[in-house]
């Protein structure tokens, strides 16, 4: 890949879309868009572009391909140890064509500032408290009575009542969910401890924290149900009084009404 020539043709946008902008900067046509040369020149290199792989497997198309992205892409290998030199002067070429935009002057800056201070700072808010008629003062008191009667009344709405089933609802059985294994988390939990100590040691240290997690557990098992046998009795107690409560109550209305009728 050699530099030579002199530009003398701007790139055309099929090129550069193509890949191949450099060739139109080492052209020396004159720079005429839509030319006869120009229209042969795009139409032999999409003929290149087109017959390049897209997954290259052998060194021939490998080498297309890389030649390719460099001219494509001059800035991304202008350190490549055999081609670096032209690819640098293929970048130099195309700055010529670049449009630097000047830079700001001070006088423009200036020129922003003023225009942004210029502009009003408005605030919705501010606007709507603004058009208040009492956003000088508060309103008399016969002005807010007149308010609080315009205003209407707050309305709870009620969730609804709670649903009463036309028919008795069957437990669920829950015997075949069994949930957490509890034998097999002791027996993990054992075997953990049991790893801490010397081996001659572990059998009997995994037996006896086996064990013993199973006693805990169901020594814990008979506190749940002393305690629940304890809630139920309470709540048989409790309903056996209101029904002595309510004969006792219904016997002494009997007896008010059977001494008001001996009156």
């Amino acid at each position: 890949m050699e530099w030579s020539g002199r530009s003398m043709s701007m790139p055309r946008k099929a090129m550069k879309e193509m890949g191949f902008q450099t060739c139109c900067l080492l052209c020396d046509a004159v720079d005429i868009a839509g030319s006869a040369r120009c229209r042969l020149c795009i139409a032999n290199h999409a003929v290149v572009r087109d017959s390049l792989p897209d997954n290259p497997t052998s060194p021939i198309d490998q080498l297309a391909v890389e030649l390719m992205q460099m001219l494509a892409n001059p800035h991304r290998w202008d350190h490549d140890p055999v081609h670096g030199a032209a690819l640098r002067k293929y970048q130099v070429l195309a700055g010529e064509f670049a449009e630097v935009e000047p830079l700001t002057t001070s006088e423009e800056i200036g020129g922003m500032f003023k225009r942004q201070a210029e502009i009003s700072k408005t605030s919705l808010i501010h606007d709507v408290g603004n058009q208040s008629q009492w956003k000088d003062g508060a309103p008399s008191l016969a002005e807010a009575r007149e308010i609080n009667r315009e205003i209407s009344p707050a309305i709870d709405y009620e969730a609804g009542l709670r649903t009463v089933p036309s028919r008795e609802i069957e437990k669920v059985d829950l015997s075949d969910r069994v949930g957490e294994d509890q034998k097999l988390s002791d027996r993990v939990a054992a075997a953990e401890k049991a790893g801490k100590v010397p081996k001659r040691e572990q059998e009997g240290v995994e037996g006896g924290e086996f064990a013993r997690r199973q006693e805990q557990r169901k020594a814990w098992q008979e506190e749940i149900e002393g305690v629940s046998e304890l809630l139920e009795k309470g709540d048989l107690e409790d309903a056996d009084l209101g029904r002595r409560d309510g004969s006792k109550l219904e016997e002494e209305t009997v007896n008010s009404e059977e001494d008001d009728l001996d009156i």
